[in-house]
């Protein structure tokens, strides 16, 4: 187990180790350098924004999916609105089935409960339980195997330990680029929203992989990460209220979906942690709209 406090930290260590003692190997006619066996650990899972320059990661993108997982969505329309490439993980043109982790976790069954509330339940009643596992892979139909879209993530583990939560990820498959940065952002963010939920301290993030890769059309990229400039990574603020989250979801909506104004986020009565993530999103919007403007101009 190796330990960081920074997930800028990760991507970069494991950059040099993908380059250095990475083995080549063709997946879906796709190449790749690829590790076996990776066990990490975020001491601060708060910090899991990439600062990284060269990277160039979109922290509204982060926010917009870690939205359509708590929404419980599967809509691909809702996730291509933030990633496009979303599309060619769907079979139907409609939906996301098997990597829309927050349908498997929120989504109610028959009985009107969810993953999430039956682990809620069970670490209030015992907190130091060793079930409270999120099972993400299987689906109701069955894996299919040859399908455009396999979950990416097995399993999410909670722990209460010295009373604090720390999360437990295992993962089948993980790319450095596309995946790892966001999945990771995800993941603690649930696990904060948990700690708070159960009024515990937030403990330490596990990230555990089979085979984490980086594929050949991003060598480049990850090339240009190692030798990026100067950086100070930076640590998200506390979470403190989840009261807001349903609101969150109202207005991020609202901005994905219709005319919305500055004014109206400005003036919401919202937690400000929640407030400056709708910011985000909607700054997100107006350089999307400036982005259309500009090309049918150009046209």
């Amino acid at each position: 187990m190796i330990f960081f406090n920074s997930v800028d930290q990760i991507q970069l260590f494991l950059l040099k180790e993908l380059f250095t003692h990475g083995e080549q190997i063709t997946s879906r006619n796709l190449l790749t350098l690829e590790i076996c066996n990776i066990n990490l650990c975020l001491t601060d899972p708060k910090n899991r924004k990439t600062n990284i320059p060269s990277r160039k990661w979109n922290f509204a993108l982060a926010i917009g999916e870690f939205a359509w997982h708590l929404s419980g969505s599967n809509n691909l329309n809702f996730i291509t609105y933030y990633a496009k490439q979303w599309k060619e993980f769907s079979s139907d043109g409609k939906q996301i089935l098997e990597s829309c982790y927050g349908h498997k976790i929120f989504s109610k069954n028959e009985r009107d409960e969810s993953q999430w509330d039956r682990l809620v339940a069970l670490m209030k009643n015992d907190n130091f339980t060793r079930r409270a596992v999120l099972d993400l892979y299987n689906s109701a139909n069955g894996i299919n195997y040859t399908s455009k879209d396999i979950a990416c993530v097995s399993t999410v583990q909670f722990l209460i330990r010295n009373k604090k939560l720390d999360a437990i990820v295992n993962m089948r498959s993980n790319d450095l680029i596309w995946g790892l940065p966001y999945d990771i952002f995800l993941f603690t963010m649930l696990q904060e929203m948990l700690a708070l939920e159960l009024n515990f301290d937030l403990g330490s993030y596990y990230h555990n992989v089979a085979s984490m890769h980086i594929y050949e059309k991003h060598f480049e990229l990850g090339h240009n990460m190692l030798n990026s400039e100067y950086f100070i990574s930076q640590s998200m603020d506390e979470m403190k209220d989840l009261n807001s989250t349903n609101i969150f979801l109202t207005f991020e909506n609202k901005i994905r979906t219709s005319a919305i104004q500055l004014n109206e986020i400005i003036e919401l009565s919202i937690d400000d942690y929640w407030k400056k993530l709708l910011l985000i999103l909607l700054d997100f919007k107006a350089l999307n709209i400036n982005k259309t403007r500009n090309s049918i101009s150009i046209v």
